[in-house]
């Protein structure tokens, strides 16, 4: 069954028209192909800067995220070391080798456990409350409107005979 369809006589500049007949017969499709895809496109918000609108959107949110954590890891060293600075004594001079050697020690010690924490998925920021980016509905809307616009080639009621 063929898709009732209206016949519209809109006006265009000429180059524009020049232009829009170049492009259908460089693609091999009709003039009405082209400019109901367009159509369908301009009204539907599925237009490639609709799209790009979006994305920047959830990447500005990725960003500000990104940035909290950051601030967050600034913080807490901040705290760590105005900690380790009140409450580690002066050493004196004749123990500092000691010291030195104790303290490269502990730091292997850190490194060996931070890699332990790192690999086994356990992070500090993970315990923290998180923005949604982008929930399943953004995402499931945005997936099927840009698979529900037409592929370019294909005539939309399956004649390409109309100009």
């Amino acid at each position: 069954m063929r898709n009732e369809r209206v016949r519209l006589q809109p006006y265009v500049d000429a180059p524009l028209a020049r232009q829009l007949a170049a492009y259908s017969a460089a693609m091999g499709t009709t003039t009405s192909f082209v400019v109901q895809a367009a159509l369908r496109q301009y009204l539907d918000r599925t237009d490639d800067k609709t799209l790009l609108l979006g994305q920047l959107a959830r990447l500005r949110r990725a960003c500000d995220r990104t940035q909290r954590d950051l601030e967050i890891h600034m913080e807490a060293f901040a705290v760590y070391v105005k900690l380790w600075f009140a409450h580690t004594p002066q050493i004196p001079d004749n123990a500092k080798d000691s010291a030195r050697r104790e303290a490269e020690s502990r730091f292997v010690q850190f490194q060996e456990y931070l890699v332990e924490q790192f690999q086994g998925g356990c992070r500090f920021v993970d315990d923290l409350p998180r923005e949604v980016i982008a929930d399943e509905a953004e995402l499931s809307k945005m997936a099927s409107e840009a698979s529900a616009a037409p592929a370019g080639g294909e005539a939309p009621s399956g004649t390409r005979d109309e100009e």
